[in-house]
């Protein structure tokens, strides 16, 4: 399609998976990404298995980094501005040097994603502290690289996950479910399992959110044929103890508040997910509105869920709130049908507004 330009911010799955139904559909795309690779997240952290069939990340992720061959491509970059021009943006673009360029593009879709909560903000559970404490993000590098192993260099024989760490507390400012932690935590338990049978992994929760149909798959096959335990439990802190292991203390408040002390080779935490600086900035420099947690604001989340509040510019992924890959993934693809549309047709949908009658 000459002359139109689709400018994608960020290249994880959403801005792969919209890259990729714009260039099949004749569309020019400009990625702009502040990284020195392609991939987002996944490949940044070395994401390991996906939840929930257990199949290399390498597998989606990196079909869908060969689909953006025919996109033009700013690395170590980000966007400035965009300022409106005739039917379109002309958008700034700064690289890592500090030199700039302009691009004039005709729509503009925002996906750069999400950061995972530093647990080091939860200092009580002694991340970065105490030795032998990770996040589910250090654990999927360590199963990537085959190295999941305690400070000793030994394979870990006792594996406590704690899950809803920076989620669902109002402590931090969060108080909304990170969505994909749970599915996580358990697909994590499994692959330990994998690779140390005899080890006894234990998981502490407040309720468990395995959607849909992800139940089957993680939560009832993670106990009766990896044999997880689920232990619903009240964590207040964490201790070093002898030889570098950790010590939980907290409640069973399952089983009438029972004091729980007991001790482990590894303790994960579930850490959720966030907006993050670089989208923040991304948002600043669109000129685009957040919601109450602090995510990207769509124009109407129920029937626009990939339209901002800025005419022109859509939204796909992370950006809006807590997504599993594959919600990002279709939220590329929709977002990239919405911006065809409106490239083609000038097709800009208004929320709708109904009156309440009173009786």
């Amino acid at each position: 399609m000459a002359g139109e330009k689709v400018l994608v911010i960020g290249s994880g799955p959403a801005g792969l998976s919209a890259t990729k139904e714009l260039l099949n559909m004749g569309v020019d795309v400009v990625i702009v990404e502040k990284e020195s690779y392609l991939g987002g997240t996944p490949k940044k952290l070395k994401y390991s298995l996906l939840f929930p069939e257990l199949r290399p990340a390498s597998e989606v992720i990196d079909p869908l980094i060969k689909s953006a061959d025919g996109a033009k491509k700013y690395m170590e970059s980000i966007v400035e501005s965009a300022k409106p021009e005739g039917k379109g943006f002309v958008v700034t673009i700064k690289d890592k040097t500090g030199k700039t360029t302009t691009e004039k593009v005709s729509a503009i879709i925002a996906a750069s994603g999400f950061e995972h909560f530093d647990s080091r903000r939860k200092y009580e559970y002694g991340y970065g502290i105490i030795p032998n404490i990770y996040q589910i993000s250090d654990i999927e590098r360590m199963l990537s690289e085959n190295k999941l192993v305690t400070t000793k260099g030994t394979p870990p024989k006792r594996v406590a996950i704690l899950l809803c760490v920076g989620s669902r507390d109002a402590t931090v400012g969060n108080t909304y479910c990170s969505r994909v932690c749970c599915a996580v935590s358990i697909k994590q338990a499994m692959e330990i399992k994998q690779r140390i049978p005899d080890a006894v992994v234990h998981i502490y929760y407040m309720d468990i959110r395995t959607y849909g149909l992800m139940e089957d798959k993680l939560y009832w096959r993670s106990q009766l044929e990896y044999r997880v335990g689920f232990i619903r439990g009240r964590i207040s802190e964490f201790m070093r103890g002898p030889n570098d292991t950790v010590i939980i203390k907290g409640e069973d408040t399952m089983n009438l508040n029972r004091a729980l002390v007991v001790p482990y080779d590894m303790v994960i935490l579930a850490n959720g997910m966030e907006l993050g600086l670089g989208s923040k900035q991304v948002a600043k420099a669109l000129g685009l509105e957040f919601e109450e947690h602090g995510f990207v604001k769509p124009l109407d989340p129920d029937r626009l869920p990939v339209q901002s509040t800025r005419k022109g510019i859509f939204l796909a992924g992370a950006i809006t709130g807590p997504k599993t890959i594959a919600d990002s993934i279709t939220e590329g693809q929709a977002a990239a049908m919405k911006a065809y549309e409106y490239i083609t047709k000038g097709v800009w949908e208004e929320p709708v507004k109904v009156e309440v009658v009173e009786h």
